[in-house]
């Protein structure tokens, strides 16, 4: 950025002093010669100008990019503080909702991986668990029993 700054005020200074020199010329011939020199550097100062003022536009786009993604997460943040980590009987875990943050909505559970990636999927009935729609991560629910191989007959 510092560079077009630099750039501008030596076209300035070049220009100033291209103007300087046109008072004390005499002929035409001069005159028109300075005259031609001074446009060189005004158009080059013209596009120094306009590099700068893209550079501009473009760190505009980015800084409004960046506070769009800041206000996002900030978003996410409130919006993940509503639910806490949950433990199934299986060992498995979801974010369930708070019972102070639920309101008028029915108590849910939502996805721990797809949370973890602020993707908010509310999981849903599944066998003996819960499925998530986004990532298909199946949720058991309940604590495993193991099977005592004397139960089973033969």
């Amino acid at each position: 950025m510092m560079d077009w700054v630099m750039g501008a005020y030596s076209g300035i200074k070049a220009a100033t002093d291209i103007t300087q020199s046109m008072l004390t010329l005499k002929t035409d011939a001069a005159v028109q010669s300075k005259v031609i020199e001074l446009n060189g550097v005004l158009l080059s100062l013209q596009g120094q100008l306009n590099s700068a003022q893209l550079e501009q536009s473009g760190l505009n786009d980015r800084i409004r990019a960046l506070e769009s993604d800041i206000s996002k997460f900030q978003r996410w943040d409130e919006e993940k503080a509503r639910y806490k980590l949950h433990q199934f009987p299986s060992g498995a875990f979801a974010y369930l909702i708070k019972p102070e943050s639920k309101g008028d909505e029915p108590s849910h559970y939502l996805c721990a991986l797809c949370t973890e990636r602020a993707i908010k999927v509310m999981l849903q009935p599944y066998g003996a668990g819960l499925k998530c729609n986004s990532c298909e991560a199946v949720i058991p629910t309940k604590a495993h029993v193991p099977i005592d191989p004397r139960r089973i007959k033969r």
